[in-house]
Order: structure tokens, then sequence, then C-alpha cells
């Protein structure tokens, strides 16, 4: 064993004297110069970026600058009340909630966000749910947002989860009313949140539920306001709403729907409202993929159908797109349809169109009759299955007609100011008629483009150019709308009204002055 140890000594003490030698091999001696590297010539310089560890850059914090105002209710102390009453209680709920509990039937409670802003024009969506556990299993209820509020004057935006419905509200000092309603099959059930977004524009309310446009509303009355949360009992005893957040943004609504839009439906969703009804003679209903139908199915009968938030519309541009099924058409006899135009009871007007006969009529009716206020023959209205847009501009007693971006008529009236808008079938000696409404937009009245005449003469031309013919000419102080442009925009094209022709004439400012930009007409060759 000994002699192991000193022979392990030994051995060590070795290793130790070699390894120092290879040292000063290595080095040399301390006061020589140390030798250079040999150059590594430039051509031959590689970096491999790969190998380097880059420096962890520091995030700035982004800030959103169309927030308003925000609360996902993670923080109690960001300010919200926290209340108890007899018969309700508001206040956090953790993790993350705000909760709004009414404990009698009859009720009904806002709250407000703490900051007491005043909004106007303004985006708004809250994410909000109900608590079933809490909440009495029988009964209905309604809850949601409100948008504007000064004292007891407000709007809310609510729904039903159990009556599957929403509800546009008006509050003032005096009641509660309902400006517009509807079902949507797509409000989730309790326990499921639903996201409720409104678009506020003037008096303009766009209204979604789960990223979906449910409905619109309009009401000048109250301009701005501060906003909050809504919840009310009807014959619920009990209910409790957690509210999960609120968000205020800069008005989006130009980016989700045109500027002075107060109502629109492309019919894609079923549960917008519009009726479903059958009768002896007719049905009305929605049909899919995309349309809305009116069926009627006797001769000598017509009915009408009316938007479902049941705006009173006045000075507006109404335009629909609709078409014959010829399928479920009877092969021959006449009939008409379109759209309807300041309805209250038995009075409204009526602009429709018959494809069979091409022609068309501006209908009024009062509680007495239909009598037809003008009419006209248009050779450009379609056949059966092929859609048409019929527009109506109505300001005060002036209507404006148009088919198909033609302008086929204009007509006066001052006997209905406002009124309901909505849809017109009728047949004559048509055995049956199957309508499709593919879509219906109303909006801020949109005034055509006008041109006044400044030449002597203009010649008009069977095209845009001076190598086309002129078979007509107009007069110093005559007034035309052109329904397009040739691509260089150096001549417009115009509709005759007493004859129907269509014809060109040069855009010059020597000759014409426009009352809008005519970048904004459609490009046409002939």
């Amino acid at each position: 064993m000994r002699n192991q140890r000193i022979f392990r000594f030994h051995w060590v003490l070795s290793v130790l004297l070699i390894v120092s030698v290879l040292a000063g091999c290595a080095g040399g001696n301390a006061t020589e110069p140390a030798t250079a590297p040999p150059a590594i010539p430039e051509a031959t310089t590689t970096v491999v970026e790969a190998t380097e560890v880059p420096a962890t850059p520091i995030q700035a914090q982004v800030v959103d600058e169309n927030v308003l105002y925000e609360d996902g209710f993670a923080n109690p102390a960001s300010g919200w009340p926290e209340e108890q009453f007899d018969n309700y209680f508001i206040g956090y709920h953790e993790p993350e909630y705000y909760h709004v509990e009414i404990t009698s039937p009859n009720y009904k409670t806002t709250v407000f966000e703490p900051t007491k802003q005043s909004f106007s024009d303004v985006t708004i969506e809250v994410n909000v749910f109900t608590n079933s556990k809490k909440t009495a299993v029988t009964g209905d209820f309604s809850y949601g947002l409100v948008f504007r509020r000064s004292g007891d004057q407000y709007y809310a935006f609510t729904i039903s989860p159990r009556a599957k419905k929403w509800f546009l509200l008006k509050s003032s000092s005096n009641a509660l009313t309902v400006l517009a309603e509807g079902a949507d099959e797509n409000i989730h059930d309790l326990d499921v949140e639903d996201i409720l977004h409104v678009d506020a524009q003037g008096s303009n309310f766009a209204l979604y539920i789960n990223n979906q446009q449910i409905g619109q509303g309009s009401d000048p009355d109250y301009a701005n306001g501060e906003i909050g949360f809504y919840v009310q009992t009807f014959d619920a005893p009990n209910v409790h709403i957690h509210f999960e957040a609120i968000s205020i943004r800069k008005l989006e609504a130009s980016q989700t729907a045109e500027v002075g839009l107060s109502y629109q439906d492309n019919f894609a969703n079923p549960a917008s409202g519009w009726a479903e009804k059958q009768f002896d003679n007719y049905f009305i209903g929605y049909h899919e993929p995309e349309y809305y139908h009116i069926e009627i199915t006797s001769p000598n009968y017509k009915t009408t159908v009316f938007e479902p938030t049941k705006q009173n519309i006045g000075d507006a541009t109404i335009e629909t797109k609709v078409f014959t099924n010829s399928k479920k058409t009877a092969a021959t006899g006449d009939f008409i349809y379109g759209s309807v135009f300041r309805r209250s009871g038995d009075q409204y007007y009526a602009f429709t169109i018959s494809p069979r006969a091409k022609q068309w009529f501006l209908l009024k009716s009062s509680p007495n009759a239909v009598v037809i206020l003008a009419e006209g023959t248009e050779a450009g209205i379609n056949e059966l299955d092929i859609v048409d847009a019929l527009r109506v501009d109505a300001e005060g007693p002036e209507f404006s007609l148009h088919i198909n971006d033609k302008l086929v008529g204009q007509v006066t009236d001052p006997d209905y100011a406002s009124g309901e808008v909505g849809f017109y079938v009728q047949t004559f000696d048509a055995a049956n008629v199957h309508i499709h409404y593919e879509s219906i937009a109303i909006k801020s009245f949109d005034a055509p483009l006008a041109c006044d005449v400044n030449a002597l003469a203009l010649n008009v031309r069977s095209g845009p150019g001076t190598s086309f013919g002129s078979f007509t000419v107009l007069y110093k102080g005559n007034t035309f709308i052109p329904s397009a442009r040739s691509s260089d925009n150096k001549w417009l094209k115009l509709g005759l009204e007493d004859t129907n022709d269509q014809g060109w004439v040069a855009n010059s400012p020597d000759y014409i002055a426009c009352t809008g930009a005519i970048d904004s007409l459609p490009v046409a060759t002939q």
C-alpha cells in the first residue's frame, strides 16, 4: 500500500513537470516580443451572424390613440361604484367582472363609468353575460349598455337572452320608450358571453350583436352624455349580470358602414326581424340563401311589408334591389313591385315597376284609394330573374326616381312628409307572382349630381367624341343629370326625358357647370 502511494505521488509529479515544460515552449521567453498572428486577407473575411447573440430590445408600451376609455375589471380600484340597496347590488366580482344584481321583479338600474366623461360620436363595445346560478330559473329580463346619458335622459341598447330579442330604448324624464326592437337567435344562452356594439354617429345608431349588425335606430334628441350599463327585470324575481369588459373608442362606423346610412339589410340573417307570415293569398318571409320574398297567389291583390325597426324617415335616399323568380310566377299576366316610403297607416308613396310591360309608376295611397302620381316606360327594366336597382331620392315634396342608375322621372307631392319604408307587390291579371328582394338601404338624402348648360347651344352626340354625330341640342339654362362619364372625364352621358334616348355632351367649364364631382359617376364607353 505504501509503495502504491509513492508510485502515485511520483506519477503526479511527472505529469506536472511535463505540463510546465510544454507551457514554457508554447509561451517563449517573457522578455521576447509576441509573434503577431498572420493577417487574414480581406476577401476571405467571413462574418457568421448566426453565432452572434443580439441584444434584447426594450419593448415600448403601445398606446392605442383610438381608445378613449376601457376597463377589463381586473382592478377593483378603477373607480366603479360598489353599493348595496334593498333590491339591487353593484360592485366588483373577482376575478375580473363587474356585476349588477337585482333582487326583485319589475325593476331597473343603471351604472355609469367613473370618469363621468361626456361622449358624442363614438364606438362602444361591452362584453356581458348572465350568471345562471344566481339568476331565477324563470322569468324575463334584459341588460346592455347606456349611452349619451344626462340625468334621466339616455339611450340604451339591451338584449334578452331568454326571449332572444334586442331593444333600442330611449329614456326621458317622463317615460321609457322603445325606438327599435327585433329578434336575434344568435343571442347566447345564460353563462355565455355576448358582445354588444354601438356605433353612434349624430342621430344614427348602428347596432351589433356578436359582430353581426342586427339593426339601426335614429333619434336626434340627445347629442352627447355619459356611458354605462343597464339591467332590468320584468317577471324574473332576481337576476345577476356579469360585465366582463367595456371599451369606448373613436367612431369606427366609417370602417363598417357607409356614412349617412340609417338602415340596410341584405337578408343573409333571417333573425334581423322582417315579418314571416302566411295567409290565404300571400306569403312573406326569408328565402335562403339571402333573399326576402313576397309571394301572391291570386290576381288583383296587393300587399306591403315594412322594415322591422319602424323608423320614421323623411328626406332620404332609398335603394332596393329586386327581381322576379320566374319559376314560381305565372307565365302570363301583369304585376308590379317596388319600394314604399313615407308610410303612416294607409298613407304612403310607392315606386314600382312592371318587368313585362316595361313601365314604372309612382303611386300614392290614402285611406280612400291608390292613385298614380306619375308613370312612364323604360326599356332598361330587366327581364324576369334579373335584378333591377330601384332608387328614390326624397327631399321635401320632391321625388327623383331612378332605375338601374338612370333617372326616369321627377314628381312633386307635398302631402306625406315622413314615415316608414318597405316593399310593395301587386298582381293584376297574373294568377301568382314570386318576388325576391335582394337588399335595401336607407341613407341620408343624396342629391343627384346635376349639370346646368351655360353654352348657347350644346350638341348631344351618340357617343363620347366629336366623331359621333349630333342628334339633338341642349340650350342655355337647361339642366340634366349625368348617368356616366368617359374614362378621361371629357364627356358625360345623359338620358333625355322626352325620348328615353341616351347621349353624350362635352364636359367643359365653358359649356356646363355641375353641382358635384363627376368622379363619382361610373365609367362608360357607349
